[in-house]
């Protein structure tokens, strides 16, 4: 009942119960595989991912009809909803993933754009997002809540629910484990134009918005 901290954005309905509703039974009947985590230690944290405790969800695959309906989903919400609310312009967005976290599942207190180096103590910013997205799609379940750890604030999943907020050290967020049922949510990142990169090229499976950010390799020659 508290007011929602400075940063975080949630859009109720965002989706219909029907829409929800739709996504779930989908998701529900296909594959899933226990999600990978980025591995900080690699030379290049961008792409190496391992299997952590930290986290126990399952990415669902969902096929290449839905991934592209996702994709222009989540533009949208980039493009229309994220940037005309923060009066700027993002560079690229990661492919949307549908997660699904079972009875215990759960992911541990982290920060979608920085570690934790516990010798030097201190936040170390490693991967190219600024802005992290959330859109669930129900909440037949016990558990599960979005906590803030710096804010003391929880946000409890309903469906069509839209939460954005920055992707940095202040965010610091875990997903509370799953008490009973099944939780399914479509998560994003997205890196804004005006900000400093710290890698070259977009991120493995990103959707580019900037043109401005398309790898040399890929560019037109210029005509003569």
């Amino acid at each position: 009942m508290r007011s929602v901290p400075h940063g975080i954005d949630i859009v109720e309905d965002f989706l219909s119960p029907d829409e929800c509703r739709e996504w779930v039974e989908f998701a529900a009947a296909r594959p899933s595989e226990r999600l990978r985590v980025i591995d900080w230690k690699a030379a290049d944290p961008s792409v190496a991912r391992k299997l952590d405790d930290r986290r126990v969800t399952e990415r669902v695959h969902m096929g290449d009809d839905r991934d592209a309906q996702l994709r222009e989903l989540v533009e949208r919400i980039y493009v229309s909803t994220i940037a005309s609310r923060l009066g700027r312009k993002f560079a690229w967005f990661e492919s949307p993933q549908v997660l699904k976290y079972n009875v215990g599942g759960f992911y541990e207190a982290h920060a979608d754009a920085d570690s934790y180096d516990a010798e030097r103590r201190g936040w170390y910013h490693h991967l190219d997002r600024d802005v992290s997205l959330l859109l669930y799609l129900n909440d037949d379940f016990e558990g599960g809540e979005l906590q803030f750890e710096y804010f003391n604030f929880r946000i409890r999943p309903r469906p069509g629910m839209l939460v954005w907020f920055p992707s940095d050290a202040r965010y610091f967020h875990r997903a509370n484990p799953v008490q009973s049922g099944t939780r399914y949510a479509v998560v994003s990142w997205a890196a804004l134009s005006d900000t400093e990169k710290l890698h070259d090229g977009l991120p493995d499976r990103a959707v580019l918005l900037d043109p401005k950010f398309l790898p040399a390799s890929m560019r037109q020659p210029e005509a003569r």
